[in-house]
């Protein structure tokens, strides 16, 4: 209770926390805690991503990817919060979680159960399927290093739909022998570049197509994070990603959405697949279709006069707003743009064949070529073209964009 016992609002709302003992009940004796309650929306996060199937149905009733992203950047916030206290939870799995898939919120249950070095021991080791391959095979005590493996097979089940440490082969005849070993000593990630053994067969198809999702759909700095995690991290534990790290690649990635015109669906765009024919919708397998959006790259100035590339990418389309949160130094979207500011917008110039970024918070944008021969500027109701190579002044203060060139790499 003293651990948790004073959050800021922007914490507490990724936690249930205690908040009382309970001594009696009802005239009788009884040993619990008392923790808030939570509206009916939220249930627990297995309903909505314990496979495909359940997907599905949500998607048939209207949800999208993009929710069950910022759930799973809810869940990585949970965590932010729980290891900055300096704890670990030991027991991180998807019954563990309520959700609010609407809203995209999730909240973490079991706070009674987390781990304090050399105060609370751990109670329980986890649950298989989730919990690090070290705890199985060296009897490692739970901790943050391993509730960062946790962490990252729970993400990608949030986000993929399936978990991605599945076995597809039995490893002994004894069943729970067989179930030790496979999520321990012979845990392997199901995308492993070399090794094939658990590798699903319909991996990469069209999900409606009864595909499983690759993790090589979500944005590069996302397909990162699970190589740190599952493929470098899976014995060496300090190679893993922290929950922060994690946290703020999903809160970028909202920015990295592009709609498909066929199934409506919304999926992070693949400007990273060249030539542009080759990527698709990974739900409905709907090529991409011109006019394909524009990608920004943004810089921030770190010392004066100097500007560095962050990692943070905007995909932008017809119709498309430019938040404050995109172009203001050191912040990331918030978990809701309700509130925040619109800045801009983007149009298609169908005459001219390009994009155009309308400036309407004032001030004034500019633009230059990369060899600086063109330059254009923008003020409140005006437009800057967004071509290949362009650099993007947003006012002093401010970051800088760069209009991404077609290239191969991410």
């Amino acid at each position: 209770m003293k651990l948790f016992g004073h959050l800021p609002p922007e914490q507490e709302r990724f936690i249930l926390p205690p908040l009382a003992l309970i001594e009696t009940l009802d005239g009788q004796r009884r040993v619990g805690f008392i923790m808030r309650r939570v509206g009916p929306e939220y249930r627990e996060l297995i309903a909505f991503m314990l496979n495909a199937r359940c997907a599905a149905e949500q998607f048939r009733q209207g949800k999208t990817w993009a929710q069950y992203l910022k759930v799973a950047r809810s869940i990585a916030s949970a965590i932010v919060v729980l290891h900055g206290k300096g704890c670990a939870h030991s027991d991180i799995h998807f019954r563990n979680f309520l959700v609010d898939l609407d809203e995209g919120d999730a909240v973490m249950l079991e706070i009674d159960g987390v781990v304090v070095p050399g105060f609370l021991p751990p109670q329980v080791a986890g649950m298989m399927g989730f919990m690090a391959p070290e705890i199985l095979t060296q009897g490692q005590r739970p901790s943050e290093r391993t509730d960062r493996h946790s962490l990252a097979v729970l993400i990608l089940h949030t986000l993929l739909f399936r978990n991605v440490m599945q076995p597809l082969i039995e490893y002994d005849n004894d069943p729970n022998k067989s179930e030790e070993l496979v999520w321990g000593e012979r845990a392997l990630f199901s995308e492993h570049p070399q090794d094939h053994r658990h590798h699903p067969r319909n991996l990469g198809l069209p999900l409606y197509r009864r595909g499983a999702l690759s993790y090589r759909m979500l944005t590069p700095a996302l397909q990162r994070l699970t190589e740190r995690a599952l493929i470098e991290g899976l014995r060496e534990p300090d190679k893993r990603p922290s929950a922060r790290e994690w946290e703020e690649a999903l809160a970028f990635a909202i920015d990295e959405l592009w709609g498909c015109g066929q199934c409506g669906q919304h999926f992070p765009y693949p400007y990273w697949l060249h030539p542009p024919q080759r990527r698709t919708c990974p739900f409905c397998g709907e090529r991409c279709r011109p006019p394909f959006p524009v990608v920004l790259e943004l810089y921030e100035e770190r010392q004066r006069g100097q500007f560095f590339l962050i990692d943070r990418r905007i995909v932008l389309g017809h119709g498309f707003r430019l938040f404050a949160d995109m172009i203001e130094p050191h912040r990331k979207p918030p978990l809701t743009r309700g509130g925040e500011r619109v800045v801009g917008h983007v149009e298609w110039d169908g005459r001219r064949g390009q994009y155009r970024l309308v400036n309407t918070e004032g001030g004034e944008w500019a633009a230059c070529s990369p060899d600086q021969e063109e330059r254009f500027t923008a003020r409140n109701g005006e437009s800057l073209p967004l071509v290949p190579g362009y650099l993007i002044h947003f006012g002093e203060g401010k970051r800088l964009a760069v209009v991404r060139e077609e290239r191969g790499s991410p």
